[in-house]
């Protein structure tokens, strides 16, 4: 047995408790979690590594930099990832849709939010939020709403 070999079998038994009847493990979010094994059973404690600190951070990173980004590659930048792969990747677990699907529905509640709440055109609008023509845009929003911009703004006025 290597020295690296018999360090990590030391380190495991000094984890190993033997005769336990149960044990509760409590988190730092507050939950317990309580295990009672068989009575010939042993239980092995391991080092928690939180899922939802690191998912916290990443969603906190995420909405503090979506708006001042203008396309998934630059909200990848901005939350410090490299690789635009492994952020979406990231961004899926997180928030269950990918990070264009979710940029484009924030985007059009604001847009959303626009026609209903003030005069710029649709035409400036479209300009506002980047995209290609107006007629994308009415495209989008007449997808995502059910009904024209025009037509949402007009029905918001009655």
């Amino acid at each position: 047995m290597d020295v690296s070999a018999r360090v990590r079998t030391d380190d495991v038994r000094k984890y190993l408790l033997t005769d336990v009847a149960s044990c509760t493990f409590t988190f730092s979010d507050g939950l317990k979690s309580k295990v009672s094994p068989s009575p010939e059973s042993e239980i092995v404690l391991v080092k928690f590594i939180p899922r939802a600190s690191k998912s916290k951070r990443f969603e906190d990173s995420v909405l503090s930099n979506y708006s001042r980004a203008r396309n998934m590659n630059e909200l990848a930048a901005m939350c410090k990832y490299d690789c635009v792969r492994t952020f979406t990747r990231h961004f899926k677990k997180c928030f269950g849709q990918t990070p264009y699907q979710w940029m484009l529905e924030r985007k059009m509640e604001e847009i959303q939010s626009l026609v209903f709440n003030s005069d710029i055109s649709i035409t400036e609008i479209s300009r506002m939020y980047d995209f290609k023509s107006v007629s994308h845009l009415v495209n989008a929003y007449t997808k995502r709403f059910g009904i024209s911009p025009h037509k949402s703004r007009l029905s918001n006025a009655i």
